[in-house]
């Protein structure tokens, strides 16, 4: 008797259900796999797991807090009195600098801020790559760094940043590049970043009517040019 294309499906679709002895014994390994992982990760958390570490804070440093008149001194004093106690507890009263850094790792990480490529620069504490490049474009653009302070104007290095690698750094004000103010470019004179287009334009432009300048402070002859902005420029001119 043949069986019509409805029922040869039918038949078929059944055939699906059906496993070999080998594909039974695969399911059986891989469901007592499971069951092994489960009842593992149940008796490793229960009874085998560390418990989280929590850190309570002294009350003698919160009555320096809690006592406190002045919130920004006080809070000061606090947290140099947290670095002071965590450096001893674990390095010993007279191995440990104020701040908190060792002065055997402050030797090895010091830096000259205006030399130093990326890698150097990455091995600073609270730097990555991505300020540590920042660091380095925005040497190029100026000529170098005067001050540590000039390092808060690199994108998102925030002050915090600054006073954990303030110690480290070093500058050479010897390598910063100046500016001949009677011969350079007005294309490299846009690319400075203390100086607007506008400012740019305006000190090329002075000097084209009125000749070369024969010292600093005729820069502020330019009206464009403010006491703010010269002060600023001062250290990456000069006039030859």
């Amino acid at each position: 008797m043949k069986l019509c294309p409805m029922e040869n499906n039918r038949y078929k679709w059944r055939d699906a259900f059906i496993f070999s002895r080998t594909e039974q014994r695969g399911f059986l390994v891989l469901t007592c796999i499971l069951v092994f992982i489960v009842v593992g990760r149940i008796i490793y958390f229960r009874y085998a797991a560390p418990s989280p570490i929590v850190f309570t804070i002294p009350s003698e440093w919160l009555e320096v807090v809690a006592n406190s008149t002045d919130p920004v001194d006080d809070n000061k004093r606090f947290s140099e009195r947290y670095s002071s106690e965590k450096s001893r507890s674990r390095f010993g009263r007279d191995t440990i600098e104020p701040h908190g850094y060792n002065p055997v790792f402050k030797r090895s990480r010091m830096v000259e801020i205006n030399a130093a490529d990326t890698l150097e620069l990455r091995a600073l504490p609270a730097i990555g790559p991505f300020l540590a490049r920042k660091i380095v474009e925005y040497r190029e653009k100026l000529g170098g760094y005067y001050s540590h302070d000039q390092l808060l104007e690199v994108y998102r290095l925030s002050p915090g940043k600054l006073d954990t690698i303030r110690p480290f750094l070093i500058i050479d004000t010897t390598l910063v590049r100046r500016i001949d103010m009677n011969s350079v470019r007005l294309d490299d004179l846009l690319k400075h970043p203390y100086l607007s287009r506008s400012q740019a334009r305006g000190l090329v432009a002075y000097r084209e009517k009125h000749g070369p300048f024969s010292r600093l402070e005729d820069l502020k002859k330019c009206l464009l040019i403010d006491e703010i902005t010269f002060e600023k420029l001062r250290d990456y001119v000069e006039v030859r």
